[in-house]
């Protein structure tokens, strides 16, 4: 079978596809929105962020037009009657469109099996809507590829609580060895066997090329592709396997990838990656993980720096009112803190807030409350008993940061949905030009990125396999 890449139209080869794509993502307004800017800093700059990134033409027209059209026409390209954009984003826009992966294709060339219905299944329990659809789609890919390289063995990398190993083990009668870090995921995994034993669950019966549908947990940290050690402890030297992988976080999907060329009984892969911000960059050749790993794409020189990365993680076009008022006031409120913390003197000590829980964010002063628990780390109060505490922001003081920049919140919205739209799609294309190169590179006889998943459903649907030559 020929090896696949989902390119946009209009490319002769994935050389080609990839060629185009690098020219226009290093080209420094492009390069401005993928990582010389950061959001958290939107307001440390006069007037703001927005002016200094952004053309004139682009600011007047976002100024003016209407909120909720400026965002369909940033998402989905879709222009109501009274919005005339400046024709130079409108090609902007276009250009990113035409390098973008359609992430609605389904390549069923890596699936040829029907997909099971699991959610009058026992094997449901505990699955939300999105985790059921996941579990059909992928294990059809994986039973697929068992089947091709004919192995009933198979390893889920960060299995998680279990779900698709459960799915292998009893839709299609896999031997699964399920590798998780956590602990407490582990033994979640074991109290939901349990459960669907209890619920009646059935295995079907094996098939002559299948195993028996046993299922093992091994609780173990992953930081490499040799797995020989995993191999060993499920018994299984000198067996054929397959590595799955159902959303491997940041370089466990490297390590997942190398798997195929760096432990002997690995055959096959296919992994479906997510997290893109928690990847490392490497910072020499040096550098055993991390991107970028193929040599293809060090030939090009193209840096994803952090914000890049969390770029590719958003999906847009699936956002609801909802959910794009939340990531809205997480952005704003944490771009207020930082100028508060620029204010004080801060920047130096602050330590990585992240994401809070969904209460913090009920009101700015709320929020600062939260985030400054955590951001307090580097400061030490001891030495100086009689000072007030910095990271201590009052209501008052929260307020009147809130409702002197309120106004700007809709031209913060305006740029992260920008950003998200355009340095997003194509961050994720590259990472998997990477993944692509990589494998092919390495000798695998077959290597196909296609999309699995329903993208309304399950935004990080592109899967990555990979056939040991």
């Amino acid at each position: 079978m020929p090896d696949s890449f989902p390119s946009p139209p209009g490319f002769s080869s994935v050389d080609e596809y990839l060629s185009s794509l690098a020219e226009f993502y290093l080209r420094p307004f492009v390069q401005s929105l993928a990582g010389e800017l950061h959001i958290i800093n939107f307001f440390l700059t006069s007037p703001d962020l927005f002016e200094d990134t952004l053309p004139e033409e682009w600011v007047k027209f976002f100024d003016q037009a209407e909120f909720d059209d400026v965002l369909d026409f940033l998402i989905y390209f879709r222009k109501s009657p009274s919005l005339e954009p400046p024709d130079s984003l409108s090609v902007f826009l276009s250009t990113v469109q035409s390098l973008s992966i359609d992430r609605n294709r389904s390549d069923k060339t890596i699936r040829s099996k029907p997909i099971p219905s699991l959610h009058t299944s026992a094997l449901s329990v505990g699955m939300s809507p999105k985790k059921i659809h996941e579990c059909e789609y992928l294990s059809s890919v994986i039973s697929d590829v068992c089947s091709r390289i004919g192995t009933p063995h198979v390893i889920d990398l960060g299995s998680g609580k279990g779900y698709l190993s459960r799915t292998l083990a009893h839709e299609y009668n896999c031997s699964v060895v399920a590798v998780e870090t956590v602990e407490s995921r582990t033994k979640g995994a074991a109290r939901l066997d349990s459960l669907y034993d209890r619920k009646g669950g059935k295995r079907k019966k094996a098939k002559a090329e299948m195993g028996t549908g046993s299922l093992i947990h091994v609780e173990k940290f992953v930081d490499s592709g040799d797995l020989t050690d995993i191999v060993e402890q499920a018994n299984l030297i000198g067996h054929k396997m397959v590595l799955a992988g159902l959303h491997t976080c940041g370089n466990l999907s490297h390590h997942a990838l190398k798997s195929l060329f760096d432990t002997q009984e690995v055959h096959a892969v296919a992994v479906v990656g997510c997290c893109y911000n928690l990847m490392t960059e490497k910072d020499s050749e040096d550098d055993v993980v991390g991107y970028p790993m193929s040599r293809k794409l060090q030939s090009y020189s193209i840096p994803l720096p952090t914000t890049a990365r969390m770029l590719a993680c958003q999906a847009p076009a699936t956002w609801t009112r909802e959910t794009r008022e939340s990531f809205f006031t997480r952005h704003f409120y944490r771009a207020l803190l930082q100028l508060i913390f620029h204010d004080r003197g801060l920047l130096g000590q602050v330590q990585n807030i992240g994401s809070l829980r969904k209460q913090w964010y009920s009101s700015f002063y709320t929020y600062c409350r939260g985030a400054c628990k955590r951001a307090v780390g580097a400061y030490d109060a001891d030495s100086d008993a009689s000072s007030e505490n910095p990271f201590d922001i009052s209501e008052e003081v929260s307020t009147e940061y809130h409702d002197r920049l309120l106004s700007k919140k809709r031209r913060l919205c305006i740029l992260w949905t920008l950003m998200a739209c355009t340095v997003g799609p194509l961050t994720e294309a590259l990472i998997h030009l990477d993944r692509y190169y990589f494998l092919k590179e390495n000798g695998a006889s077959e290597v196909h990125v296609s999309v699995v998943f329903d993208q309304v459903i399950s935004a990080r649907n592109l899967v990555v396999v990979g056939v040991k030559g």
